[in-house]
């Protein structure tokens, strides 16, 4: 009884948490943006890119240093989930995301880079790197595990977990990888537990093996098979990557790390074909995911029989987990010089929204994000990463879901 009375106490305290999160994401929001550039005048513009409703702030210099001027407004971020920052010479940055998860811009000579105001600047973070029998054959699987400065493993207060897909790229590891082509995810969620108090640990897989293949699920012929032939790949396909997921990597990671162990806390993101294989993780495993992040997911593997023959075979109800999708305006999916009777013309993940829609996946939730300006590469998903990470946070996001 005494066991039954503490589960059900642990759960009121959980939605009690989750509740007070959704009551601060109401209401203004700072941004602040570092320049190295050091302008004199920056110019904030805050938009929803579902309605196109904007606000224009010019930007009040807070302090500088050596490197950089710091300039900051506030903003609404009930009423706009995205900003731009236009500064000396009317140079514009990329859109970038504007909510509770997300603090500070910085603008470095060619970059734009998520950081928390008030903090030293470090994008290079400490891994626990472990290797884990894939259950294909002999291979393995590298695994990236980070946890924040703070970490605890004997804390009564445990951490949400982020799982990432291409986390070879997603997370920065330093020795000799490119800052400018990560989304840097473990400083996104740095600033998110900043900013929110939801503390997570970031748990990034390798995918450097055959990735056309191993990030595709294989629910029928996909549009890769018919063009290149059968894959004949020392590796696993998506659907059984999916079951390593579920199966081998989230329970490890549960018994090795303090974390929570139920699908609230429990989110998995990737771009392009990583979007498309964190979609179907969720969809697969609803009981151990509870938020998936499919950015420019590549759903053009299948077409739309085959879609929904998978999706039919699915429930669809409040337990579902949250999708959030994001798609640019200015995407190419079409692998140059590839001839095929395809229409790359077709929004893949409008219909795949579209798709859930028809097939009763409850709206409340889904949250899609098309952005007219945004591209298909790493620097646009890691400026729209914090939305993915608000959507874990608060199941909703607000700008985009109402009506």
């Amino acid at each position: 009884m005494k066991r039954i009375l503490s589960a059900i106490l642990i759960l009121l305290m959980i939605a009690a948490l989750f509740a007070a999160c959704a009551e601060q994401h109401n209401g203004v929001h700072t941004l602040y943006f570092k320049d190295s550039t050091k302008s004199d005048k920056v110019t904030a513009t805050f938009f929803n890119s579902s309605s196109g409703e904007s606000e224009e702030v010019e930007m009040e210099k807070i302090s500088e240093d050596g490197d950089s001027y710091t300039f900051s407004c506030e903003g609404d971020s009930s009423l706009y989930n995205m900003a731009y920052v236009t500064y000396g010479d009317e140079k514009k940055t990329d859109g970038f995301a504007f909510n509770p998860c997300t603090n500070g811009w910085y603008k470095t000579e060619d970059d734009l880079l998520p950081y928390e105001e008030g903090e030293e600047i470090n994008y290079e973070n400490e891994f626990d790197i472990i290797m884990l029998d894939a259950g294909y054959e002999e291979y393995k699987k590298i695994v990236h595990i980070w946890t924040p400065d703070d970490y605890d493993p004997s804390s009564s207060e445990k951490y949400a977990t982020v799982y990432v897909l291409d986390g070879n790229r997603m997370a920065y590891f330093g020795d000799g990888q490119q800052l400018k082509g990560s989304e840097v995810v473990c400083e996104q969620v740095k600033v998110m537990t900043a900013s929110t108090g939801k503390k997570a640990i970031v748990v990034a897989v390798e995918n450097v093996v055959a990735r056309d293949y191993e990030l595709v699920p294989e629910i029928g012929e996909s549009e890769d098979e018919r063009l290149f032939g059968k894959h004949e790949f020392d590796a696993m396909n998506g659907s059984q990557l999916a079951a390593f997921f579920a199966d081998t990597l989230v329970p490890y990671v549960q018994e090795h790390y303090n974390v929570y162990t139920d699908a609230l806390h429990t989110s998995v993101a990737g771009g392009s074909l990583g979007g498309l294989e964190a979609f179907y993780i969720a969809v697969e495993y609803p009981d151990v995911f509870g938020t998936a992040g499919a950015l420019s997911p590549s759903f053009w593997e299948y077409d739309d029989a085959t879609w929904r023959a998978y999706l039919e075979q699915k429930t669809f109800d409040k337990n579902s987990p949250f999708l959030y999708f994001y798609m640019g305006g200015k995407e190419t999916a079409v692998p140059p010089g590839v001839e095929t009777d395809m229409d790359w013309t077709v929004d893949w993940t409008t219909q795949m929204v579209e798709r859930l829609k028809d097939m009763g996946y409850p709206e409340e939730k889904m949250a899609y994000h098309f952005y007219d300006e945004g591209t298909h590469n790493s620097v646009m998903w890691r400026n729209v990463f914090p939305e993915f990470l608000e959507a874990f946070v608060y199941q909703r996001i607000e700008p985009l879901q109402n009506k």
